[in-house]
């Protein structure tokens, strides 16, 4: 599976004699990511009846970078029975 980028998201390492505790810098363009979001909504998930992005961290070779998190859980396959509420006894 290929690694989707959103657009509108700069992360930067953090700067020299930061605290330990700093990991970088998160940079938000609201235009560009909103307009993103409106081109590929189906990266975006259902949570409490609102629209989410869900994000990665990683850490690559150039530093910290987001990738969306298009991971999607393989559903369970209904028991089959030959009772007709579907009830495995």
């Amino acid at each position: 599976m290929s690694k989707v980028y959103p657009k509108g998201l700069r992360f930067f390492p953090a700067r020299e004699g930061a605290p330990s505790f700093v990991k970088g810098t998160l940079i938000v363009t609201p235009r560009e990511l909103t307009e993103w979001l409106k081109s590929e909504p189906q990266h975006l998930t259902d949570y409490n009846d609102q629209k989410q992005l869900k994000l990665q961290l990683l850490e690559g070779d150039k530093g910290l970078y987001a990738t969306v998190d298009t991971y999607k859980p393989k559903q369970e396959k209904a028991q089959k029975s030959n009772d007709p509420d579907g009830l495995p006894f």
